[in-house]
This record gives C-alpha cells, structure tokens and sequence, in this order.
C-alpha cells in the first residue's frame, strides 16, 4: 500500500501542529516517524487514519488523492491504528470488544476462536471472558493490536506499540510486522521514541520537530543524526545522568511487613519491605506479575487486607486513599488521561483541584509551578486533552505537592521523548534529594539499571527479589521477572 501525504496542515486555535508536512509511506517497509512530545507526530497520524480533518494538503492512497478522510473511509482502504491509549470499552468482555474491532459481526464462538488464534501467533495472555476495566494498560493495549492484526489493515500505524510489552512479546511482535510488510504489499508506519527500536526494525525514519519535517533518514539509522535532528544542534538530550541521591541512614519511610494487597481480581503474596528516605527504588514485572498492585496498595487504591503497612511511623493498612494523602503519598498512574487527569478541564481547573485551600491563587500556582518548574504551554484555559504525552505527565508531576513523602510513579516516561525523560528524572532526583523515596515502575530495563539504587522484582503475584544497585544485570532481573530464574539460584 502507498500512501503520500502533501503539504498537510492541521492547527489547533494559533497552534500549527502540522506545518506544510509531506511524507510517503511506500509499500514492503517500516517507516519511523520520530520527535519530541508536541513535534505533531500524534496529530499527523491521526489525520491519515481519518480521525482528525487537515486543515490544509491531501492524502494520496495508491494513486488517488483525498482531501481528508474519514475513520469509515480509512478503515475500508485498508489503514489501520494503534493508539498509545487504549480504545475499548471497559465494562464489556475481552471477546466482546474483540468481536467490535470493526469488521464482520462475529458470533461469540467466532470471536473467541479468532482472538485465540492471534493471541497465540502474537504471544499474549487475554482470558476472554474478562471484563476488559480490570485488564492492566499492557493487556488492554494487547487487546489493541489483537484487533488490528485480525482486521485487513494494509497500512498499520503503531504509536509506542512495545509500551508494557515484555522484550520476549516485543520480539514477537517485530517478528510480525517484519512478516507483514514481506510481502511487498503492506505498510507499517511506527510512531517511537527509542532510537533502538527505530534503528532495529525501521527501514527509514521521518523525523519532526514543532510540527515541521525536519528530515528523512534511510537504514542503517544514524542515533547521531537523528537527535540532532529531533532537538537540534544543542544535544538537549544527551546530558549525562547525574549520580543517584544517597538513602539516608536513618529510620525507614516505608515499613512493609507481611502485607497481602487485593487489586481487584488481583491477590499479592504476603511480602515485606523497608524504604529510607531519600532512595529511588525501581520495580520490575511483565504484564500480571503483581507490580501495578504493589503500587497501587502503597497509595492506598488497592487494599491491604492483611499484614502491616506504614509510612513515617502511620499504620495505613486497611484505610481509605485519603488517608494516604494525607500521609503525604502521592501516586502517578500509568494510564495519564484515564486515571491522572479529567480531558475536558482546563489545566487552570486541575490547579484548583489540586490545591483546594488555595483557590483563589490558582493563576500564580500555574504560572509558578506549570509554566515556571515544568515549561507548560502557558494556556491556562486550554484542555487537558489536547495537551501530548509528555506535558500531560509534566502536569501531573506539577500537581504533586511539595511535602510529598513517598512518590509512587507507574511507568512514568511510558511513550514520552528523551528531553521530557530527562526532565522527570532530574525531578524524581530533586524529591530524592529533598527527603522523599520514589517508588518507580518501567517496563524498561535500561532505564531501571542507570536510575534506580534498588530494583524489587515481581513475578507471578509476589515479589521474588530484592536487588541493590551493581549486584544485577539486565539479564538477571529478565530472568527473574519471567520466572527462568529462581531467587535461590542468584549469581553471588
């Protein structure tokens, strides 16, 4: 499938998310399309898919040029999308939401039968009869690209597809895509910020930079240029990582003893656990290993129905979320706009929700804490929804009071570019700094090996391991988080 877009604009009041952008996405290969959060890359695919109208250009497929397309319309010339939030409905089944991806009207044997068969050529884990709101993001996502690759989608557009994925599911997965353009017919267009993702499965790369084209890049992949590229000649995103902040030697902040948390359907083995003030503790786990609970029970979401829980000596244990915030624990959900944030409020509103005593100062709390600490656009009346992945993380990170203890962060850089990474952690280090311990969960390696000083590892419902910074490897907490290594038989 060849689809041109031309000379495409879409803007939003006085923003140009797009400016005059053309790209081709040519039949038989995987195409990157590259930025920083709010470079537009989000916005450009949603005009090829239909969702959005361009204000300006047109899109050519095979040969015949469309103004502007419409969901319907895309979706029967074969293009289809995995959007970086899921697109489902909650209270129905796993096979229900699978049977409305779109095509035929399937009965339930059907349904069930092809989403068995593409769950196991794709490696997931989705029970059908499930409800899909007690799915974790990374199985909802799962369901996602189950649909799409049962539909006869011609152009797939994956945005941030190995978000919540296991590396073993994400060799899988590009084993697909590779497998699905083969045939010389097929496109995949993949919207990432890793550059190691780029340069292993893309065949070229469009790169854009405050809504413009800024370049077109042919394998092999240069992570040199394409950084340049992406934030310019002063290499914004490349400053080293500064040292990790040192725990205090003092009592602990968290004090953990045989506690049991229930998440729904989801029962954690008893476990126990100290943290001092001052420690960034990273947590690993593929998708069911328990590690959503575990943080959501230290916030105080998901309950601990047994054992103790303490934070700064308060037994929490058994009491309401509120309790938690006023214990000063502050919890960052994975799933930002579901979870974190209201779309239709303003981001002056989400001040005055955040900071209720202080109402009447929400303009001077925006313009100090948004605009000054976190450079938010400074648009106060604007909704949430429009904002990208990464300013939406940078208002939550806003919203977090000053006093905040214990910072419970649920994978906090999911989707986002590197200089808005950079920025959260050099935050996180700031709370570490100031006192507080971070609790933090990635689906990425790399990123819990150079920040955290301690990685707990969950697998199936229980935490198996408790690491310290430079006795493990990458290696070792994979092993440990897909079950192929015991905590006993731990290299010493």
């Amino acid at each position: 499938m060849d689809v041109v877009l031309s000379h495409i604009v879409k803007r939003f009041g006085a923003l140009a998310a797009n400016d005059d952008v053309t790209a081709r996405f040519a039949p038989g290969r995987v195409h990157g399309i590259l930025g920083e959060n709010g470079a537009g890359k989000s916005t450009l695919m949603r005009v090829m898919c239909g969702v959005l109208a361009p204000d300006a250009g047109s899109i050519t497929v095979d040969g015949t040029a469309h103004a502007r397309l419409d969901p319907d319309g895309a979706g029967k010339l074969g293009i289809g999308m995995l959007a970086q939030d899921p697109l489902d409905f909650p209270p129905l089944t796993v096979w229900e939401n699978f049977a409305l991806g779109g095509g035929p009207v399937l009965s339930r044997g059907q349904a069930r039968e092809r989403l068995d068969a593409v769950c196991r050529r794709m490696g997931f884990d989705l029970p059908p009869d499930v409800p899909v709101g007690s799915l974790t993001v990374a199985a909802r996502q799962h369901l996602e690209l189950a649909r799409l690759f049962d539909r006869d989608v011609r152009l797939l557009i994956l945005d941030e597809p190995t978000s919540g994925i296991s590396p073993a599911q994400k060799a899988a997965l590009f084993d697909v895509l590779r497998t699905f353009v083969a045939d010389g017919e097929r496109s995949v267009v993949l919207v990432t910020h890793k550059l190691a993702e780029a340069r292993e499965l893309c065949d070229e790369a469009t790169v854009l930079r405050q809504g413009k084209v800024v370049g077109h890049f042919a394998a092999p992949l240069d992570p040199k240029a394409l950084l340049g590229a992406m934030f310019g000649a002063d290499g914004a995103c490349q400053a080293a990582v500064p040292p990790r902040p040192t725990a205090s030697s003092g009592e602990s902040l968290l004090t953990v003893r045989d506690a049991v948390i229930a998440d729904e359907k989801l029962v954690l083995e008893p476990f126990s656990l100290d943290v001092r003030p001052g420690e960034i503790v990273g947590v690993a786990g593929i998708s069911g290993g328990g590690q959503e609970a575990f943080l959501r029970g230290l916030a105080g979401i998901a309950p601990a129905v047994a054992g103790s829980l303490r934070v700064g000596g308060l037994e929490l244990a058994g009491k309401p979320h509120k309790r938690f915030l006023d214990a000063a624990v502050h919890y960052l959900p994975a799933s930002r706009m579901e979870e974190g944030l209201f779309p239709g409020l303003t981001l002056l509103d989400h001040v005055r929700l955040a900071f209720p005593d202080r109402r009447d100062e929400a303009r001077a709390i925006f313009e100090e804490r948004c605009v000054g600490r976190f450079r938010l656009t400074n648009q106060p009346h604007a909704p949430a929804a429009r904002l990208s992945g990464g300013n939406q993380q940078r208002l939550l990170l806003s919203l977090v009071p000053d006093d905040t203890r214990l910072l419970l962060a649920d994978n906090p850089t999911r989707g986002l570019d590197a200089a808005s990474i950079a920025q959260i952690w050099d935050h996180f280090r700031q709370r570490a700094a100031g006192g507080a311990a971070v609790i933090f969960f990635s689906e990425d390696l790399d990123e819990l090996l150079a920040q955290a000083g301690r990685v707990l590892v969950f697998y199936n419902r229980a935490l198996v391991a408790d690491l310290r910074a430079g006795v493990f490897d990458a290696g070792c907490v994979g092993d440990l988080m897909t079950g192929r290594l015991a905590p006993g038989e731990m290299p010493q």
